[in-house]
């Protein structure tokens, strides 16, 4: 019995490390596969994640291979369940034999080698197990690593096929971006332009420039063209359309579009000139010297000119564009084209007839006022025959001459009833020359008076033609609407726009010829309105007269005067108008100035009167009576207020 139950407690011991020593080693076993095939599905997860992030496309194959890979490691945990269930038979049996043995010594040794068959059959069949999980974690790598290539090609190959679409898009849009950079450097070049044209323009409207002369060398072809042209094809035109003569409506669509381009260019010069005026005047509105006056003046009459201006080259641009429509060969024009034409017409031809209106009745106004000052003789001295300076110095050589005869009576006294003869006779003669001279500078402001009357009538007269003219034009741009409408036929339209450049060419002849003619005779007797006192730097002189005629021009050749006859941007210098205005503010300044003196009291006051009536008084200047008188006295001035008051006797 002590046998037996040394022998039946040792055959449990015996058939349990025949079992227990192998399960170690399949746990450690078990547990590397476990591992190893975690790594690996966590590496497909990882790779498949990563995929993803760089293919969207080919996510949804990963996550169905991740899925196989999940089912493969469900099918090995049932797998691994089975054998852990075959080692548990394994210990149940052991537990049986154990049990058996100690009821049965006598088959101990028959169940001991029972089990350890069974336990070798169990170690194999783990052996085999491992060697089948072995080789299918190698397939599973095998096959992870196959699809990671095939990844990877595939990868490769769709980054290859980006590439290739990227290259071909970017040789595609190649012309794309060498046109869009053409296109910002042209962008960058009109920016450079603008800015240079602003520039251009800024210097434009600072300072006078070539537009003044260019719109002076078109004014002569764009009366021709305007007054002459324009309406003898505008009744050419009708003429050959009731007649049917193509051939005549084409030339007249030629001339058209010729004379509106030569319209167009000298109303934009227009616009251009009026623009730097008003810019000029905007900066000098607030001065306070005699140069201010006419900044103030402009800043109430060039916009409107700004304005007159731009309709005119709104009205020449569809002219322009209904010839060239017509040039083209629809002989008949944009009806649209004509409308706008003569709406335009209609608009600049009212903005000048209403200039003209304000202009006539303040030009009528100051006439009256010139005609109530007419006092005494217009005096004989014409032209240049005598210098208003000898006036003066004689004058001023009587006054000291009389201020001497009182003394030397006194002095004489009592001595000699022939003496105190001689004295009387001498201060009476004196007395005498006092007067002539006075006479003499009366006739002077006499004929300045004269001279101012004659330009307001002028003006008038110029203002009147044109007045007349631009209102003709308003009908006739109705007319012209009219027409182009269809509501009128025949020559009523080109017979009213005849009437109106008739008009206006007559004012423009007189402003061309007279022109001229100031050339001319600048030219060829520089010495008939040659200053009639010193200038503003003569005035320190000894002699101011002689300084003068030293510097006035030889007389010119009449050849050389008959080409300054036609040279119409330049300008007189030293006209009849630059003397009256010279010899009237010699008359009206203080004795401050040189060229004033020795001008009796009652002609400085009656020249001063005649400054108020051609608008050059206080109140037109922003100043005080006094401070009006002190500026007319200070030498410095004296040249701007002979600009000033030349520009008020001005019949422009």
């Amino acid at each position: 019995m002590v046998n037996g139950r040394g022998r039946s407690n040792s055959a449990p011991a015996d058939l349990t490390s025949l079992a227990e020593p192998r399960q170690p080693s399949q746990e450690s076993q078990e547990t590397s596969g476990e591992r190893h095939r975690a790594a690996a599905y966590s590496q497909v997860a990882a790779d498949a994640a990563a995929e993803g992030g760089r293919r969207p496309g080919v996510l949804e194959e990963r996550r169905r291979r991740v899925g196989a890979v999940a089912a493969d490691a469900a099918a090995e945990g049932r797998r691994r369940e089975e054998e852990a269930g075959e080692r548990g038979r394994v210990a149940a049996v052991a537990a049986d034999a154990a049990a058996e043995g100690r009821r049965r010594p006598g088959v101990l040794e028959e169940r001991r080698r029972r089990v350890g068959a069974v336990a070798t059959d169990a170690a194999a069949e783990g052996h085999r197990r491992q060697e089948a999980a072995a080789e299918q974690r190698r397939q599973d790598e095998e096959a992870a690593a196959a699809e990671q290539r095939r990844q990877d090609e595939e990868a490769a190959a769709e980054e290859q096929r980006r590439q290739e679409t990227a290259a071909a898009a970017q040789a595609q849009g190649q012309p794309e971006v060498r046109q869009r950079r053409r296109g910002l450097r042209r962008l960058a070049d009109a920016g450079g332009q603008l800015r240079r044209v602003a520039g251009k323009m800024r210097q434009l409207l600072a300072t006078s420039s070539k537009t003044d002369k260019a719109k002076k060398i078109l004014d002569p072809p764009d009366t021709v063209a305007n007054r002459i042209n324009a309406p003898t094809e505008g009744g050419v035109r009708t003429q050959a359309q009731a007649t049917g003569d193509t051939g005549q409506v084409e030339a007249t669509a030629i001339v058209a579009q010729v004379d509106t381009g030569i319209n167009a260019v000298t109303d934009v010069l227009g616009v251009v000139n009026d623009a730097r005026a008003l810019n000029t005047a905007r900066k000098g509105r607030k001065g306070v010297g005699p140069e201010s006056h006419k900044p103030r003046k402009d800043m109430n009459g060039k916009p409107l000119g700004v304005v007159q201006n731009v309709g005119m080259v709104a009205g020449d641009a569809t002219g322009m564009a209904n010839a060239a429509v017509r040039n083209a060969g629809h002989l008949g024009g944009v009806s649209a084209l004509g409308e706008a034409t003569g709406v335009f017409s209609i608009f600049y031809s009212t903005v000048i007839a209403a200039r003209d209106s304000t202009v006539l009745w303040k030009t009528y106004n100051k006439n009256r006022a010139l005609k109530g000052l007419v006092q005494g003789p217009s005096g004989d001295a014409s032209g240049n025959e005598g210098q208003l300076q000898d006036v003066h110095d004689r004058l001023g050589e009587v006054q000291r001459r009389t201020a001497g005869a009182g003394p030397a009576r006194e002095q004489e006294g009592g001595e000699s009833d022939v003496v105190a003869a001689e004295v009387g006779t001498a201060a009476a003669e004196l007395g005498a020359g006092v007067l002539e001279v006075n006479q003499l500078l009366h006739a002077e402001l006499a004929q300045i008076i004269q001279y101012a009357r004659h330009k307001q009538h002028t003006k008038m007269g110029k203002r009147i033609a044109s007045l007349g003219g631009n209102t003709v034009r308003t009908a006739g741009g109705g007319l012209a609407i009219a027409a182009a409408a269809g509501a009128i036929a025949g020559p009523a339209a080109p017979a009213v726009a005849g009437a109106a450049a008739a008009l206006l060419l007559s004012g423009a002849l007189y402003k061309g010829a007279r022109a001229g003619s100031n050339r001319y005779v600048a030219a060829r007797h520089p010495d008939r309105w040659a200053r009639p006192t010193p200038a503003q730097a003569e005035a320190g002189t000894e002699r101011p007269d002689a300084a003068a005629a030293a510097s006035a021009p030889a007389p010119a050749e009449r050849r050389d005067a008959l080409k300054e006859f036609f040279k119409v941007t330049k300008s007189v210098q030293q006209g009849e108008r630059h003397y009256m205005a010279q010899k009237l503010y010699a008359l009206a300044a203080g004795p401050d100035v040189p060229a004033s003196r020795n001008a009796p009291d009652g002609v400085r006051e009656s020249a001063r009167a005649l400054l108020g009536v051609l608008k050059a008084g206080p109140s037109q200047h922003r100043k005080t009576p006094e401070e009006w008188a002190s500026s007319l006295n200070d030498p410095a001035q004296q040249s701007a207020w002979e600009k000033e008051i030349a520009n008020q006797l001005s019949s422009a």
